[in-house]
């Protein structure tokens, strides 16, 4: 790799990344979520997805987004106090705490689902189909490259 496209790379991570944030904090402005942070929303959202199969539960949560339960539990006790979300213990073991939507937070994630599809669209109209199906192939290698950087980051810990 020469340093042309070191720094290319570079420019696409910092700039590409910080410029997908703001334009989520914009939505998140203009919407009824404007209490929410971006970080808050990406909780709601990984919660909706976990509550589809019953996998609510503080640890799985924290899992899905990389970070220590202690962290989630700050950021958890937020959300309850805005409404965005409940905690509920299972009845076969007290010590299990499901986080749940609660009926503002599902609002909110149904936003933030259309902010995503609308993201989605706007990329995929940009791009020729040729071109779409090389940056899917490619970003889908980046993913997991980044997922086995986090899961080494993990075992060496």
């Amino acid at each position: 790799m020469d340093n042309y496209q070191k720094e290319a790379l570079n420019q696409f991570f910092v700039y590409t990344f910080n410029k997908i944030l703001a334009w989520e904090e914009q939505a998140l402005v203009k919407s009824a979520c404007y209490n929410l942070s971006v970080k808050e929303m990406h909780i709601l959202e990984a919660v909706a997805e976990l509550e589809k199969n019953n996998q609510n539960t503080m640890s799985l949560i924290a899992c899905r987004l990389s970070v220590s339960v202690g962290a989630l539990t700050t950021a958890v006790n937020v959300l309850v106090n805005k409404g965005y979300l409940k905690r509920q213990r299972t009845a076969n073991d007290r010590r299990i705490v499901l986080i749940s939507l609660t009926e503002q937070g599902k609002s909110a994630e149904l936003e933030h689902q259309q902010f995503h599809k609308e993201m989605v669209e706007s990329v995929g109209s940009f791009l020729p189909e040729k071109d779409l199906q090389t940056l899917i192939v490619s970003l889908k290698a980046l993913s997991d490259f980044f997922e086995n950087k986090i899961k080494d980051g993990k075992k060496k810990q």
